[in-house]
């Protein structure tokens, strides 16, 4: 499969449990922001601002997954956190770039752009007056591989001002530094039966970034598959035959900036290097995957983001 850097292999193959039909997100307020893109020139990406209707505590960005956005999720978080307290920005990274998803080919568009897309939308808040120390990101799939690299200097590190809370939702943790540099606190949403990404991947990134100082909560959901917190119409199990999973794949990325995986060491990781994403699909890249929305668990996870956003913000 063509890739452009290691960095668009991070997210291979993830799809945010989306409905056949992604529906426009509701309430919210339309707007835009405008952000650099990173081979020259700058991009107007869409969002919905989702405004607290009191003083709010904070706010949150939502980056969705390879499906795009989806009311059932994105919109769903953004309502449950103004309910909160909490006002939300959820951005589309996809519509104006003319991508529909990114399942088949995550080349469409590199998690590195889709991480400077996102300081933008820190930027954009920020703009809008809500306090820099006050800021959340919180992805999901796709969107959350981009919301664990964020709350690690070694990813994007010319970018020095942070969000305070990083929230990913099963993401896939294909990459982690060997020795990290955190910069936000973590709240990480597993899934117990997810066969997508798995989670023994990102309990390692999770456990690393701990021992580096930084502050992490981990949960596992039972009964919980990659995107449990999709259309809660959605709750038989569905196989995704072809779906590339990623369940044992992770390389380390080293102080210089190589990477190490399976006894072997690629160059700078931080650059590209598609022999290691090659390296990677055939050895632990599988097929085969399984979701389901589990409307308890949605329900629980969204009790537990709030109450860590409230504890950390």
């Amino acid at each position: 499969m063509r890739t452009h850097s290691m960095a668009a292999f991070v997210a291979t193959c993830l799809v945010a449990y989306a409905s056949v039909s992604q529906a426009q997100l509701q309430g919210g307020a339309a707007t835009s922001f405008e952000a650099p893109v990173l081979t020259g020139g700058s991009i107007k990406l869409p969002a919905v601002l989702y405004k607290a209707p009191d003083a709010s505590k904070g706010a949150v960005v939502l980056l969705h997954g390879s499906g795009g956005w989806d009311d059932h999720r994105e919109g769903y978080y953004a309502r449950a956190l103004v309910a909160a307290g909490y006002s939300a920005l959820a951005v589309d990274t996809f519509g104006p770039r003319s991508i529909t998803g990114t399942a088949a080919d995550q080349s469409k568009l590199s998690t590195r752009q889709q991480e400077s897309d996102m300081f933008a939308a820190r930027r954009f808040l920020i703009a809008q007056g809500f306090p820099a120390d006050k800021l959340a990101i919180m992805g999901f799939s796709r969107g959350g591989t981009i919301a664990f690299h964020l709350a690690d200097m070694t990813y994007m590190p010319s970018e020095p001002d942070r969000f305070k809370v990083a929230i990913p939702f099963y993401a896939a943790c294909t990459t982690r530094p060997r020795q990290p540099k955190p910069a936000s606190a973590l709240f990480v949403v597993l899934a117990e039966k997810d066969d997508w990404v798995g989670t023994k991947t990102c309990e390692a990134a999770a456990n690393a970034h701990a021992a580096a100082g930084g502050k992490v909560t981990t949960k596992l959901y039972p009964d919980a598959s990659h995107g449990f917190d999709g259309n809660p119409e959605h709750t038989r199990l569905f196989r995704i035959w072809d779906a590339a999973t990623v369940v044992d794949c992770q390389a380390i990325i080293e102080p210089d900036g190589s990477s190490s995986f399976d006894g072997k060491v690629y160059a700078g990781y931080m650059a590209g290097n598609t022999d290691l994403a090659v390296a990677m699909q055939k050895s632990c890249v599988k097929k085969g995957a399984t979701i389901w929305t589990n409307v308890s668990q949605k329900d629980a996870a969204t009790r537990d983001v709030i109450a860590f956003l409230n504890a950390n913000m």
